[in-house]
């Protein structure tokens, strides 16, 4: 796949940079394939913008033209996007979950039968075990074990960190999950286009193996975005 190389941006695509299991497969499925993907061109991606951030983003910004894209990928590249030329001028979604939640929904997506199978997880590869630090197949669901608890540690904190970079876009929309259909009007404003909602999905799981709860953490990571999204829009923090 030859992406020709331009030096300025073609689209000004709205990037929803929240990581994996936010609800960003629901997000971009409510608009029309034609303005709104999820992990385009997902392998590549990872290659590329590890290989040569600061050329690659532009050229495929240009190559997909898309009004929106929704990637859980985006999460690890917080800090290039703040200091691309044109990625930091561009608008931004972050979709907020509680950590305990968050890191519940990881774990049982990533040890369903069917994810096991996969002989190259792409995310497994190049997100959680390249970004994150993790290998989520080394998790033993109903094993309390000290390996679990490393691996619920760097998920923990990569959400924080992830969380706590996203004020530095200037260009920045924060959206609770459980807000985040009711707050479709606020995304299409952003990117000019009408939602579908008729052919959304999500992936949802509803057989859960594994809960994960902590109040402190999540207490934490309330207070956490309560003032990020004071500094963005007093009206949504209470």
């Amino acid at each position: 796949m030859k992406l020709h190389n331009h030096a300025k941006a073609n689209q000004k695509t709205v990037y929803c940079i929240s990581p994996y299991k936010t609800g960003t497969t629901y997000l971009s499925s409510c608009f029309s394939s034609n303005i709104a993907k999820h992990e385009p061109i997902h392998y590549t991606t990872y290659k590329s913008l590890d290989e040569d951030f600061d050329t690659y983003f532009t050229k495929r910004l240009n190559y997909l033209n898309l009004k929106l894209e929704c990637s859980g990928s985006w999460s690890a590249y917080v800090e290039e996007l703040v200091n691309h030329k044109i990625a930091k001028d561009l608008d931004y979604i972050c979709v907020l979950r509680s950590p305990s939640s968050w890191v519940t929904s990881v774990i049982n997506y990533w040890n369903k039968p069917n994810m096991l199978k996969f002989h190259f997880d792409i995310p497994l590869e190049h997100f959680w075990k390249q970004k994150v630090g993790v290998n989520l197949r080394d998790f033993e669901i109903g094993v309390h074990s000290k390996k679990n608890q490393e691996i619920i540690d760097k998920l923990v904190k990569f959400y924080f960190d992830f969380t706590e970079k996203t004020a530095l876009l200037e260009n920045i929309t924060y959206i609770r999950l459980k807000d985040l259909k009711e707050s479709l009007p606020l995304v299409e404003s952003l990117i000019e286009e009408n939602a579908t909602t008729k052919d959304s999905w999500k992936r949802a799981n509803l057989k859960k193996k594994f809960i994960y709860k902590n109040d402190l953490i999540d207490e934490k990571y309330k207070r956490l975005t309560k003032r990020l999204i004071n500094s963005r829009n007093p009206k949504m923090a209470g």
